[in-house]
């Protein structure tokens, strides 16, 4: 009884490899291969044209956040570092002006409307962004600088504004 569940066995694998070496699977391969390529070329245009990394932001974070490389990031913000290094006042404000700039154009990559950025920081609901009133506290620095040409800020209150702008940075992980 064994032995002929042994020749049963072995005849079954000789005829299945008899089959797969054959011309008609060879050709039914073929035809998957270019089947199975059809449709990974069907997912991957999927995934461009339903723009999925983008809903995956938009799922991770609540919102949508724009796609900047951390290194233009931190170019831009060593420079903004080296201004506060100097012993001219004016420089602070540059800095000052220079972070609230970058920090603008995160909002409306992020999707926030307004004609500036104090009509998007009024559109941020409690909890979007975190320290959202130390944002609003830096901001009105900014606004102090363009529109009071008298004012003068000092090294410490620059480098308390442009961490308030880091954080912001820091929690939007573009840093």
């Amino acid at each position: 009884m064994d032995l002929n569940i042994l020749y049963l066995i072995n005849g079954f694998i000789n005829y299945f490899l008899k089959f797969y070496n054959s011309s008609f699977a060879t050709f039914v391969k073929f035809l998957m291969m270019i089947y199975t390529s059809v449709l990974l070329a069907d997912v991957i245009l999927l995934i461009m044209l339903k723009d999925i990394t983008s809903a995956m932001r938009i799922n991770l974070r609540g919102m949508e956040i724009p796609v900047v490389s951390q290194s233009a990031m931190m170019k831009r913000w060593n420079k903004i570092k080296i201004r506060l290094e100097s012993d001219n006042p004016s420089q602070y404000k540059v800095a000052i002006l220079e972070a609230d700039a970058i920090a603008d154009e995160i909002l409306k990559g992020m999707g926030y409307k307004g004609e500036n950025m104090n009509g998007r920081l009024k559109q941020i609901k409690p909890g979007q962004i975190d320290n959202l009133e130390d944002l609003n506290r830096a901001h009105q620095t900014r606004n102090r600088i363009i529109y009071e040409t008298d004012l003068s800020i000092g090294k410490n209150e620059a480098i308390e504004k442009i961490r308030i702008y880091e954080n912001f940075l820091k929690d939007m992980e573009f840093m």
